[in-house]
């Protein structure tokens, strides 16, 4: 649930001069902006992201003061920062700062920010207001029309909306932003600022942020009783299997699942924000389950007598639209679910059990109970129909790895880049076919290195959040897989990574269209197609800009890649250049994804699968 906090109302006689309080404060006395950079200190935070603007210049002259301890980058729009704090925070779990200044600026920040909320990630939004003696004057950007402002623009996608109408409301605001971004559901918490309050000063100190006993850190008791019976019946069912979403991400909770899941001796698949829970080569991952999902995960889903569902939402993508029969049918199939939010625990589905818990904490104990008592399951038959599905999925897909068609098919593509990328890979998806692509065929070879956008799934978030991903890990890879829809909306990023030395590569799958929309309008739509491929209106021609020379104009390395034996060797050199590197893919623009579940629009009849089949018991 998002609020907003208004401390007290404006005042209206305050200046907006800085020289009057550039460097004349009192003894006891500290200027808003100083307060918010000390603060930032004693929260240790790293980076600072954002583009000036008349609203920020205030806030940029305290960063400034401590810019050998806080480093500032700017990318070239405030949505790109958004995206790079957001991957930050999926990789680190520790919130950065991103600012705007006024009007626009702020707005351009929307999307990143619901993105991070509704993905459950977390950055601390700041930005500029007019002055507290200009308030609901209408002055320049000033957002008084109608009772708006720019908190309840934020509210509905921040945990919280802070209006500050005095220097001293910073004391207050500042801890508490920060230990909200962390505690329950992760998200981010807004800030808005009237940019005299910068420069203001007040006889305060900056204030210590709150420790985990104080900052109202709630988690609900797990009781024995409900994870011993839990356990009981796992073990005791035929055909059980664990669900990991997006909470084991979010709680970081990779190295306990994989104690549960060998303890207790249970097959795990995944949602697609689950991906990358286990490595990929786990024995016990089936891969991911959904519309676009894995063969094996799916079918076994569909086929499953339980499932311990673990920090996941059971979202349309992934159950195929809740119709029963094409990846779950609940009922029959019996539900335990586990999730730190209880609106969340049969919102969907019915539930057997269910478990209010931080995901880790679940696993945690459910671990120590089960090998406590030595309790694991004993699924002989099981497991062989599994690795039957495993077989078909594997003879189905084999054969694509080593295609030499031309265009090049993606599954080539994506078989050499998991042949040749290190095990420390970061990938991080953008919007689209793309995504698809590497939900169904990139293998992740470490746990929680594989970054996705699922509830928004905001376009430019892979484009923009790699360069998120390499201030998080700057010793390893940094690689998106992108559409040529998405790299356009955002290619100013290769500039970003050159002028803050933030190599990264950046694999374009060139197919001139936005692919997902131009399939859903062949199929729901009899073939019929509009603004949806790239071409010249006048002569009909597919077309895109040179990407190689855009790179190259930005100061990046560009290659473009029309043969899939050309491709290996360009992946590998990008990744040993450490220099920011876009390949332009060419794609065959006609390659169906596979679809082993379903996904509806209504009133438009759901899509059937193309691999495997409906199957309601």
């Amino acid at each position: 649930m998002s609020h907003r906090s208004t401390y007290n109302q404006p005042s209206r006689n305050s200046t907006t001069a800085y020289s009057r309080y550039s460097g004349m404060q009192g003894s006891n006395e500290i200027r808003g902006t100083d307060i918010i950079a000390e603060y930032l200190l004693k929260e240790k935070v790293p980076y600072i992201l954002g583009y000036a603007g008349h609203g920020a210049i205030g806030l940029l002259d305290g960063i400034g003061k401590v810019k050998d301890r806080i480093r500032h980058i700017s990318p070239r729009v405030e949505q790109a920062a958004g995206f790079m704090a957001d991957v930050y925070y999926r990789l680190t779990g520790e919130p950065l700062v991103v600012y705007a200044s006024t009007g626009p600026g702020p707005m351009n920040l929307m999307i990143a920010t619901a993105n991070a909320y509704y993905d459950n990630s977390a950055f601390f939004v700041i930005t500029g207001n007019v002055p507290t003696n200009q308030l609901n004057s209408g002055a320049l950007q000033d957002d008084y029309r109608y009772n708006g402002s720019m908190s309840s623009i934020f509210e509905p996608v921040t945990k919280k909306s802070f209006r500050i109408d005095r220097v001293k409301d910073l004391t207050h605001a500042l801890p508490e932003a920060f230990a909200l971004m962390r505690n329950g559901r992760p998200g981010p918490v807004h800030m808005d600022m009237p940019y005299d309050l910068y420069i203001e000063t007040a006889p305060v100190s900056v204030p210590e942020p709150l420790s985990d006993s104080t900052a109202s850190n709630w988690r609900p008791r797990l009781s024995d009783t409900s994870v011993e019976r839990a356990i009981d019946m796992l073990v005791k069912s035929r055909k059980p299997l664990i669900l990991a979403g997006g909470g084991i991400r979010v709680s970081r909770a990779f190295d306990e699942l994989k104690a549960f899941a060998d303890q207790i001796n249970v097959p795990v698949y995944t949602s697609f924000m689950g991906k990358g829970a286990l490595p990929s080569d786990h024995p016990q991952n089936l891969g991911v389950a959904g519309v676009w999902g894995e063969y094996p995960a799916t079918e076994a889903a569909r086929n499953a007598d339980l499932i311990l569902a673990i920090g996941a939402r059971f979202n349309d993508l992934h159950t195929g639209s809740w119709i029963p029969g094409y990846v779950y049918n609940i009922p029959p199939t019996k539900l335990i679910q586990v999730d730190i939010d209880s609106q969340e625990i049969g919102r969907n589905y019915p539930v057997e059990i269910g478990i209010e818990a931080d995901a880790r904490e679940f696993l945690i104990h459910a671990t120590r109970i089960a090998s406590g008592k030595n309790l694991r399951a004993s699924i002989d038959g099981w497991r062989r129909e599994i690795e039957g599905w495993q077989s078909e999925w594997r003879n189905f897909t084999t054969p694509f790895e080593s295609s030499n068609e031309v265009p090049i098919e993606p599954r080539r593509m994506l078989a050499d880049m998991n042949r040749i990328s290190p095990p420390d890979t970061i990938m991080v998806d953008d919007v689209g076919n793309c995504q698809v692509w590497s939900e169904q065929y990139w293998m992740p070879k470490i746990a929680g290195t594989h970054m996705t956008s699922g509830g928004f799934a905001a376009m430019g978030f892979g484009v923009c959040g790699v360069l998120g991903a390499r201030l998080a890990r700057p010793d390893s890879p940094c690689v998106t897989l992108c559409g040529d829809g998405g790299f356009m909306m955002m290619p100013h990023v290769v500039a970003t990574a050159v002028e803050y030395n933030l190599p990264a590569v950046w694999v374009l799958q060139n197919n001139y269209a936005i692919g997902t929309i131009r399939d859903l309008q062949r199929v729901y739509l009899d073939g019929r197609e509009l603004g949806t491929s790239f071409v010249k209106e006048q002569t009909g021609e597919l077309w895109n800009p040179d990407f190689v020379k855009m790179a190259e104009a930005m100061g990046g390395r560009g290659i473009r890649i029309e043969h899939p034996d050309q491709f290996g060797d360009a992946y590998a050199e990008a990744i040993r250049s450490n220099i920011p590197t876009v390949i332009d893919v060419v794609i065959n623009r006609d390659t169906g994804i596979p679809v082993t579940g379903t996904w509806q629009m209504p009133p438009i009849p759901e899509v059937q699968p193309t691999f495997g089949q409906r199957k309601v018991r």
